[in-house]
């Protein structure tokens, strides 16, 4: 057996992360080349998320699949738009960009030519004031219309140089649109654990709510500045090219086009926008409807400032809202201040980027002065003062019946000790390759189960969560995230030996739950057999010298096992499920694990799999030693019901049985799931309620059942699943035919 790995200390840890900043600056500024290409697949990535998952909670196939389909057939349709008005819209754009410069400049002179035009006086009030004592106090209007086009040229320029790239069909951008392509793809795949990767960095679990809080935040930022913007451009787009065409304005499709293009850039793009089509106005050789080209102009102008209008007084509050949150000037300070250090895209950026910036800065701000990091989060303050009197707590009224019971759709797992057998024993369909684990009912951030059936299919178990709230969990549910993790495995071969921390350790050094379990045997071959606790005599000094050295077998309590046993794990027990053995596992909602030995197996890379001895030594329960599987207790049920209680530590026998806990003396019910084991006959019926206090969760093991609610009747296969929110009320569940169920509370 491999030695623990030693602990790092503060010194190498510095060093270490000091290195690790240094070289990611250093390849960012190595390949800052490739870092706009980088941020626009993101941005068309992150645009797209929305329908991309849309089609993925509502089609069979993975998200891969899904993910390539829709990029392929959005490649299509940008070639056929393209193919039907887009070199003509592009052309318009090269002309406007060319042309622009020179009436800009014609217009400065006409605006001194205007300003020499100015009376010499002007009589206010009575009173007659120079006008050349004015005109000295005011900005010089060439000066300020040099610097507004200093500002747009350099957009207006990569814009243009871009159009004629495309229209001309150059390969290095065409070259440039594929690899945007190709690395949207990837980012598209992967957009559901980047939010999970980055909660995963805080370990502790009072960070970790912060870091998925503020991640929450910023992704509402982004996700309603850009995807708004891009909506509100294509607006703009139509309505300025209708607008305008209807006037009959030169570059009708290339106005409309860089008006859309510029919603991207807040309060200056619109402007800009404007101030292209009224220029366009006043320079047109032949302006419409018999005006002469200034009255034209201001026609245009009054149409421009009416769509900006409605922009912002309909479209605006609509389809943005308040998302950034920030002063107008700022706002326009920030894309000026973007423009000048990374271009086009640094003023497309700036705003979200700022927003960012103050979000995390009000954190920062907040933990500074010991205040409440987020104190507009008055949800979270009802829960604090919920859990800081329980008193106050109510069961969650019903929701009108928008509630149902939730079957889910299962994640596979192929860990190197699966198989086949789920298929081929149970009758499941599968996946190629090892299947190990099926997640059944699962929320946690290493697999997230969804919904199969009803007007929440596709959802996943922590999005039914969030929009159900206590109606899901239940007043007497004291949890953030879902606290339960239901699955069925599959060992052809040894699991590792190892061991599950309780609360307090993990959330201390794994920032996840601890480990409580129970294992019901669904399928034995007649030699299979589990490790369960330690032999008698064994101590922490004995078993860290051995573990040292890998000799730990003969430390291993050893049993056989057989179908229909159930093992209640408390955390803290050594253990190892042999080969031969389908069960089903209910556990606390953790994926925290500390190997001790793994039998010297090697992944598929070659490399052994990594061990925890350290940790392990330190939340072991030397208590349990030479446990046996015992009887459970026997509890009152209705007539045709056998009731059993499983996860108690009455149903653990052996020497363990006497130092775990005295009869009259302490609690023996498991404190994180209640596990009835109810055999049925034929015909019997079960009377429940979800009375708003705690969720429930039926399984079938054996036999068919069916579970009725409001008028409804939802089936129960054998090892199958049903989630009954807390707020659904009255239920009845049916033997079918003689069967064995597990109710979970």
């Amino acid at each position: 057996m491999q030695s623990a790995s030693p602990p790092w200390n503060t010194t190498t840890k510095a060093i270490v992360a000091v290195s690790a900043l240094a070289l990611f600056c250093l390849l960012v500024w190595v390949f800052r080349g490739l870092l706009q290409q980088v941020v626009l697949a993101a941005i068309l990535a992150y645009l797209l998320h929305p329908l991309i998952t849309f089609i993925d909670r509502r089609t069979p196939v993975n998200r891969v699949t899904v993910v390539l389909a829709f990029y392929l057939a959005l490649a299509l349709i940008v070639v056929a738009l393209f193919s039907m008005v887009g070199v003509t819209t592009f052309q318009q754009v090269l002309d406007l960009s060319r042309r622009l410069p020179d009436w800009f400049e014609e217009a400065l002179d006409q605006l001194q030519v205007l300003r020499e035009q100015l009376p010499e006086s002007i009589t206010v009030g009575g009173f007659a004031v120079p006008v050349a004592s004015l005109l000295p106090q005011l900005p010089g209007w060439d000066q300020l219309f040099s610097q507004v086009f200093g500002l747009l040229q350099p957009i207006l320029g990569r814009g243009g140089s871009l159009a004629a790239s495309v229209v001309t069909g150059t390969v290095a951008v065409l070259g440039q649109i594929v690899l945007i392509f190709i690395i949207s793809i990837y980012i598209a795949v992967d957009i559901p654990r980047i939010g999970s990767m980055i909660a995963n960095i805080a370990h502790k679990p009072g960070f970790r709510r912060d870091a998925e809080r503020l991640t929450s935040n910023v992704s509402q930022v982004w996700a309603a500045y850009m995807r708004g913007q891009a909506l509100l451009a294509i607006i703009i787009f139509v309505m300025v090219s209708a607008v305008l065409g209807i006037l009959g304005v030169d570059n009708a499709l290339g106005l409309g086009l860089l008006s859309g293009a510029m919603e991207f850039l807040p309060v200056i793009g619109p402007l800009a926008g404007a101030g292209a089509a009224i220029l366009v106005a006043l320079f047109q050789s032949s302006p419409g409807f018999g005006l002469d080209p200034l009255q034209f102009a201001l026609v245009v102008a009054v149409a421009m400032i009416v769509i900006q209008q409605i922009e912002n007084t309909l479209l605006v509050p609509r389809i943005v809202g308040k998302a950034l949150n920030l002063h107008p000037l700022l706002v326009m300070v920030s894309v000026v201040m973007g423009a000048s250090l990374a271009g086009l895209l640094g003023a497309i950026l700036a705003a979200p980027v700022v927003a960012s910036i103050r979000i995390l800065g009000e954190y920062a701000w907040h933990k500074m002065l010991d205040l409440p990091p987020f104190p507009d989060d008055e949800e979270s303050q009802e829960k604090d003062m919920q859990r800081n009197d329980p008193s106050e707590e109510e069961p969650a009224p019903p929701l009108d019946g928008n509630v149902y019971p939730l079957s889910f759709q299962p994640v596979f797992k192929d860990y190197i000790w699966g198989g086949r057998n789920l298929e081929t024993i149970l009758g499941r369909e599968l996946p190629p390759g090892t299947i190990a684990e099926s997640w059944e009912i699962a929320a946690h951030a290493n697999g997230q189960s969804k919904v199969a059936t009803g007007p929440l299919q596709g959802s996943t178990l922590a999005e039914v969560q969030q929009q159900w709230g206590r109606h899901l969990l239940g007043s007497s549910v004291d949890s953030d995230t879902f606290p339960l993790l239901i699955k069925v495995l599959d060992s052809n071969s040894w699991l590792s030996v190892q061991v599950h921390p309780d609360d307090p350790y993990a959330m201390e050094h794994a920032g996840d739950l601890g480990k409580t379990e129970l294992w019901i045997i669904l399928h034995a071959e007649p030699d299979a057999e589990i490790i369960y606790g330690l032999k008698a005599g064994v101590n922490r000094e004995r078993f860290a010298r051995s573990a040292a050295t890998g000799a730990i077998d003969s430390m291993l309590h050893r049993i056989p096992i057989r179908t229909g046993d159930a093992v209640y794990l408390p955390a803290g027990t050594v253990h190892a499920l042999g080969p031969g053995a389908i069960i089903a596992e209910i556990q606390q909602n953790s994926d925290t694990t500390y190997r001790l030995y793994d039998w010297g197996r090697t992944e598929a890379d070659g490399q052994s799999r990594p061990l925890h001895v350290r940790q392990a030594l330190d939340v072991i329960d030397w208590r349990m030693v030479e446990p046996a599987v015992a009887a459970p207790p026997i509890l009152a049920a209705p007539a045709g019901w056998v009731r059993e209680a499983l996860a108690d530590l009455r149903a653990i026998g052996g020497p363990a049985a006497g130092n775990l806990y005295t009869d009259g003396d302490s609690e023996t019910a498991c404190p994180y799931f209640q596990v009835d084991r109810l055999t049925g006959q034929a015909g019997a019926v079960w009377q429940g309620s979800c009375d708003g206090s705690s969720f429930n969760i039926w399984g079938c093991i054996s036999g068919s059942a069916s579970l009725h609610c409001d008028g409804e009747t939802f089936e129960l296969r054998e090892v199958s699943w049903l989630l009954l929110p807390a707020a659904l009320g009255a239920y009845e569940v049916h033997a079918e035919t003689q069967c064995v169920l597990l109710k979970i509370i």
